[in-house]
């Protein structure tokens, strides 16, 4: 298949031959309006189409891996839908390296889930808003169980983002509380008190409750509320034990 795009150079040093051949395959992928689970143009055919070496397109291709676009599986590379795995990596790094903190993380997606709680009571589907009241249900029954209540909040968060109808909220949600989640976690367990657990279902019920009455500023205000009580406490329970189990180490 002839290239769709010439791989020349751009007049900076640091423009190497491989981030050259990155740049192509992205947009071959544009041109040929290549899906998730496409198969992307092999490794030999890139290498005829643009004379470089294997060498070269592997390391384009191992790239475009490591930012999340395309995959390996049997041998063959695929596009990859979106997702938040690179987000993810950038913000776990800065709290690991402590250039950004996990309450600024939190600041970040409070607004972001603010604003997606609003978008979500006017785009939502009916489907969407049941899908949120059975994640309330399953919060309930969890009765202590961390491990149940978590993947409950995981799919009502989740679910609200789907429900926004913008991709973009899905991605930054998963790829904000991805690095909180061991924090998230710990804080579950460190909690002293039952009480402060058991308000979470509480909380998301009249958020949903808002959101199904498609009351967009109610339910701005309850994701506030939410944000600004129960898992404000969680996370610095979690960053308390986390500190804890530093020191004792």
């Amino acid at each position: 298949m002839p290239m769709t795009t010439p791989v020349t150079p751009l007049g900076l040093k640091r423009d190497t031959l491989s981030s050259q051949v990155t740049r192509h395959v992205l947009d071959r992928i544009a041109h040929e309006a290549l899906k998730s689970g496409d198969l992307a143009p092999s490794e030999v055919q890139l290498c005829q189409d643009l004379k470089v070496s294997r060498g070269t397109v592997r390391e384009a291709y191992r790239s475009l891996a490591a930012l999340g676009f395309l995959e390996i599986e049997s041998g063959k590379w695929r596009v990859r839908g979106l997702n938040s795995a690179v987000l993810t990596q950038v913000i776990g790094f800065g709290l690991r390296t402590a250039n950004i903190t996990a309450p600024q993380v939190l600041q970040l997606r409070r607004a972001i889930e603010i604003q997606a709680a609003q978008l979500a009571a006017q785009f939502g589907t009916e489907h969407q808003f049941e899908v949120l009241k059975s994640c309330v249900a399953a919060m309930s029954a969890a009765r202590g169980d961390h491990s149940k209540l978590i993947a409950a909040d995981v799919t009502f968060h989740s679910t609200l983002a789907e429900a926004t109808q913008n991709p973009l909220f899905a991605l930054m949600i998963q790829g904000l509380r991805a690095s909180l989640e061991e924090s998230m976690e710990a804080g579950l367990q460190g909690m002293s008190s039952r009480e402060g657990i058991s308000s979470v279902p509480t909380i998301h019920e009249a958020l949903v409750e808002r959101i199904c009455a498609r009351d967009q500023e109610g339910a701005a205000k309850a994701m506030a509320h939410h944000f600004d009580v129960p898992v404000t406490a969680i996370l610095e329970a979690g960053l308390s034990a986390r500190k804890g189990r530093l020191r004792v180490g």
